[in-house]
């Protein structure tokens, strides 16, 4: 008599094993393909506000959605999980710098720009010669290793009610993404607008910088968006993009 020997359905850590190990077998530029599709099932798993569907909790869900698009990413294994390499005051953003920095982006708001579901400026003088900064450069570096300055240096501005941005992820070419708080207005009833953060594993994370608080994620591993601007809310950042990709 012959017995069939007993066998064990994949559980979902053996199928995102499998997948790592699929996505480890493939070129770069297949990876890159791959993250892409991969990305374009993001929005699905979220509401209007931005929040996470509770239905997506579910392992089969957005939790292994986040781990594939980690697991296509550069680097991925000496990534923190919530994509944060640094949150504070960096001694380079001086008093005189951060006033320099807030009035160009007043100047630059009032100047046309491109509008999504924010206002997005391209950086002044000021920013775009920050991009390329030493001091900065090697900052980033002392903080996630070598990396390739993009030069490219924008200002978001977040100034009327329901403007954020939807859940997604960074392109490869903007690995790393240094955010600086410049103005955050907020009425005292209210609670701030954040940047919201979904880690592939634990809860969501909210960060709310301070005005001349910095903090540099990569932008290009985790699910991220900012909460909605409430009624007379107005947030004005700084981004600066920096490349991990044939950086070794």
């Amino acid at each position: 008599m012959v017995h069939a020997s007993a066998t064990r359905d994949p559980s979902p850590s053996d199928y995102l094993e499998r997948f790592r190990q699929f996505a480890g077998s493939l070129t770069p530029d297949e990876r890159l393909v791959l993250k892409e599709q991969l990305s374009a099932g993001i929005v699905q798993h979220f509401d209007d506000d931005n929040s996470l569907k509770a239905d997506s909790l579910a392992e089969d869900g957005f939790p292994r959605l986040a781990h594939m698009l980690r697991a296509c990413t550069e680097r991925s294994d000496r990534m923190p999980l919530n994509g944060i390499a640094y949150r504070g005051f960096p001694q380079w953003l001086t008093d005189p710098l951060l006033r320099g920095l807030q009035a160009e982006a007043e100047k630059r708001r009032h100047e046309p720009l491109d509008r999504t579901d924010h206002f997005l400026g391209c950086g002044g003088e000021l920013a775009d010669e920050l991009a390329n900064d030493e001091a900065l450069v090697s900052f980033v570096e002392k903080c996630v290793g070598r990396i390739a300055p993009t030069g490219i240096a924008s200002y978001l501005f977040y100034d009327r009610a329901g403007l954020g941005i939807r859940p997604h992820v960074d392109t490869e070419v903007f690995s790393l993404n240094l955010m600086i708080m410049l103005r955050h207005d907020v009425p005292a009833s209210l609670t701030p607008s954040a940047t919201r953060i979904f880690p592939a594993e634990g809860p969501s994370e909210e960060h709310r910088l301070a005005v001349g608080e910095a903090m540099l994620m990569y932008g290009n591993s985790v699910v991220h968006t900012r909460s909605p601007i409430a009624e007379g809310e107005v947030v004005h950042l700084l981004t600066i993009g920096f490349s991990t990709i044939d950086v070794h």
